[in-house]
């Protein structure tokens, strides 16, 4: 997942990754872990087609990468 943090952050999505953070503020943490396994789902899911649909890729992708920073921060990490 870091390489993917990263990627998202030195492409320019550290907008939308906030904002995606700020919504996970009002789940609890098993509605997070809940989430987190649907996307991972989601992913492999979309891994696994001949074609993709690029736009819901990367949406899936900056949810993996909120869903992470918001555990982090919760655990006391910081983002």
């Amino acid at each position: 997942m870091r390489k993917e943090t990263y990627n998202c952050l030195s492409m320019g999505y550290g907008k939308e990754i906030l904002r995606e953070i700020k919504g996970l503020r009002y789940f609890d943490d098993a509605d997070i872990l809940f989430y987190w396994k649907e996307t991972l789902k989601g992913v492999n899911l979309l891994k696994r087609k001949k074609v993709v649909n690029l736009t819901e890729m990367r949406r899936l992708y900056i949810g993996l990468v909120a869903i992470e920073m918001a555990i982090r921060e919760r655990m006391g990490g910081g983002i």
